[in-house]
């Protein structure tokens, strides 16, 4: 609804609300204790589509896969193919998987679930999650793990008095929040058999005015905010208490604070661009994984025996659900001018001393020190430090 429109339709609607207004509510109903309360999609429920098995079997890249040739791919997805095409592949009916035990991890400020668990029960069960609150999917690729959700609007973020929710319960859409949210949920089977790792991370947008040459507002537009890892922490809790967890456990869990340190530099030397983390390459690899999904590059394949990612730049904007905001989204003008948005990339990992060594490669392999690399390091980088 547009600005000016939708100020006139309050103004209308204020003087018949008081004037209808009898008894006031109680304080607890005109100011609930709330912080997150999204949007629900009518259709989320056909929107998420019960994908293929996950077990450990098909979504191994903990070892090179045993049998595998030079010729044959050891990716996520390689595997997943040849096992659809020997017929190994089947699908999950019945009842919900039940989850034993979840633990939360940490590192500085990320945080992440290690639950007991094949790949496969954690995807089914999170899938019902998403469900349950209502919440579409944008993109979901089980054969590398990976959901994001749609672009939401936190309703608890629009300004609450007893004149606003009255219009609001008449017109739901005389009022929108300034603010969405994404997030990004990856499921990758742990170095422990039978045990399951799940990330979230969360992006965000939010509205800022433009006002005309007189001062008043003329038009808005969409901006990046930085990533709330509060939110991240409120998803995690309650996709912890869907899983069985109780409420005072999970606030516990996510509440414990962890030491936040350098742990990267970027190089360039040479004509050579690269990236240095002070890690062990598994604790590398995670990072680099949590990283990716930030900055959004789509993690289209990975290979955790040769530690490759392999990820295209993904437009968080493409699936924005109002018609014409993609006009107005553009928010990655001057920071991503410098990358290439239709090649796929390699994120290599090896190890460098007691550390690791991050490097990016063309979809061939071969060692790319652009500025597209150096915009991509850059990015990692940012987030990893």
């Amino acid at each position: 609804m547009a600005l000016k429109y939708r100020n006139k339709l309050v103004l209308l609607l204020i003087s018949g609300l008081v004037a209808g207004c009898g008894a006031l509510p109680s304080v607890d109903d005109v100011l609930p204790d709330r912080k997150v309360e999204y949007k629900k999609a009518k259709d989320a429920g056909t929107n998420l589509e019960i994908p293929p098995d996950l077990t450990k079997s098909t979504i191994n890249d903990q070892l090179v896969i045993p049998g595998s040739s030079g010729t044959e791919s050891t990716t996520l997805s390689g595997q997943l193919e040849r096992e659809r095409i020997q017929g190994r592949v089947a699908t999950r009916t019945g009842v919900l998987p039940k989850i034993e035990k979840i633990e939360v991890m940490r590192d500085g400020n990320q945080r992440w679930l290690r639950i007991e668990g094949t790949p496969d029960d954690v995807w089914y069960k999170t899938v019902a999650f998403w469900q349950e609150n209502g919440i579409l999917l944008a993109q979901q690729d089980p054969t590398v793990g990976v959901m994001v959700t749609d672009w939401l609007e936190n309703r608890a973020d629009i300004k609450s008095d007893f004149i606003t929710d009255k219009i609001r319960s008449a017109f739901e859409g005389a009022y929108s929040a300034a603010t969405r949210d994404q997030y990004r949920l990856r499921i990758e089977p742990a170095a422990t058999e039978g045990v399951t790792e799940l990330y979230l991370t969360h992006r965000g947008m939010e509205e800022k005015y433009i006002l005309d040459g007189g001062g008043d507002p003329e038009r808005t537009v969409w901006n990046p905010r930085p990533t709330d890892h509060g939110l991240e922490a409120e998803m995690l809790r309650r996709l912890m208490n869907y899983m069985g967890v109780t409420d005072q456990q999970s606030r516990s869990s996510l509440a414990r604070n962890g030491a936040v340190q350098a742990r990267s530099r970027l190089v360039r030397n040479n004509n050579e661009v690269l990236l240095l983390m002070d890690e062990e390459l598994n604790r590398a690899w995670r990072l680099t994984g949590v990283a990716l999904d930030r900055v959004g590059f789509a993690v289209e394949d990975r290979d955790r025996s040769e530690r490759i990612y392999y990820v295209r730049y993904n437009d968080p904007l493409k699936e924005a659900e109002e018609p014409g905001l993609l006009s107005k989204l553009a928010f990655w003008r001057d920071n991503d001018k410098n990358i290439d948005k239709e090649s796929q990339y390699q994120v290599t990992l090896d190890t460098e001393g007691r550390g690791t060594r991050v490097v990016v490669r063309n979809k061939e392999g071969v060692r790319d020190n652009s500025e597209t690399a150096l915009r991509i390091l850059t990015l990692l980088h940012e987030q990893i430090q």
